[in-house]
């Protein structure tokens, strides 16, 4: 790839897109992920003991937070893409920054709110398993 100064419209729009489908991709394992704990826990609760509880939340919980990394690289390379094409006065992205900041916005407490929840029926899901004591 050329260096930022030198790249063309085109290739500034076909970075930005990239950079785009790669936040959809994180979002998408994401949802991947919880899906399957969530899915997982529910049907081993009656099984779930202290360490499986531990595991399953601190791998989720650090998988999270690796996707949240990722998912706020990828929106700060599109704002810095569309910065880009206005500061190079070509034609700017159709898209109103304002739209864009309420998607990531909103994907970002999406991903954050859904991962407290999932960690969440973890606890709960291992605290109704585990035998009375």
């Amino acid at each position: 790839m050329p260096p930022v100064h030198e790249m063309s419209q085109e290739s500034i729009y076909s970075t930005l897109y990239a950079t785009l489908a790669l936040a959809d991709s994180i979002f998408q394992i994401w949802i991947t992920l919880t899906f399957a704990v969530l899915i997982a826990t529910y049907v081993a609760e009656r099984r779930f003991d202290p360490a499986l509880y531990r595991l399953v939340a601190g791998l989720y919980a650090f998988a999270s937070g690796i996707l949240f990394v990722r998912f706020a690289s990828a929106a700060y390379q599109a704002f810095h893409y569309k910065n880009l094409l206005r500061a190079r006065g070509f034609e700017p992205w159709p898209v109103p920054n304002t739209v864009s900041l309420i998607i990531g916005i909103g994907t970002f407490v999406f991903l954050l709110s859904g991962t407290v929840g999932t960690l969440w029926f973890v606890r709960r899901a291992w605290r109704r398993g585990a035998p009375q004591r």
